[in-house]
């Protein structure tokens, strides 16, 4: 019925209680279904912004890893590579027999120094091709991280 008839018909009168009883009839269902399309909407932002704020936390404690290997580094001996980078991978200058740190392996950091006997002496900690997993449908998988470089002077 349209809006002229019902509001025509008395209210609480048992034809207008009929005629929105029938409007309403049409609409069963509507409201799970618009629940659904608006949850899977919201599901979809949460677990991206979880997938990306995953990325971030990898990124930067990477990022602190490589500062400090290249700080204790430029302190103690910056030609020692093996050392510098084990500091990258296990927080320590001996190695281990485990996983590296977020799944970094030797073969993914490369340290060198530059300009030595110059007043521009610096430690180069390079760490590229760190893995980090998505978890967000349609894209999971491993991919591969962004070049992070740290380069510490070192005072001769």
């Amino acid at each position: 019925m349209s809006r002229r008839i019902l509001k025509r018909l008395k209210l609480g009168s048992p034809q207008c209680t009929a005629a929105i009883s029938r409007r309403r009839m049409g609409q069963h269902g509507s409201a799970i279904v618009e629940s659904a399309l608006v949850m899977l909407a919201t599901l979809a932002l949460i677990i991206g912004a979880v997938d990306f704020g995953q990325f971030l936390f990898v990124h930067q404690a990477l990022v602190e890893r490589a500062r400090s290997a290249a700080r204790w580094g430029a302190i103690n001996d910056p030609k020692d590579t093996v050392s510098i980078k084990n500091m990258v991978l296990y927080n320590q200058k001996d190695a281990l027999d485990v996983p590296g740190y977020f799944g970094l392996d030797a073969s993914m950091i490369e340290v060198s120094v530059s300009g030595e006997y110059t007043d521009d002496y610096r430690l180069n900690v390079l760490i590229t091709n760190y893995p980090y997993q998505i978890v967000s449908p349609y894209i999971a998988g491993t991919y591969r991280g962004p070049i992070i470089l740290m380069t510490v002077p070192i005072g001769l």
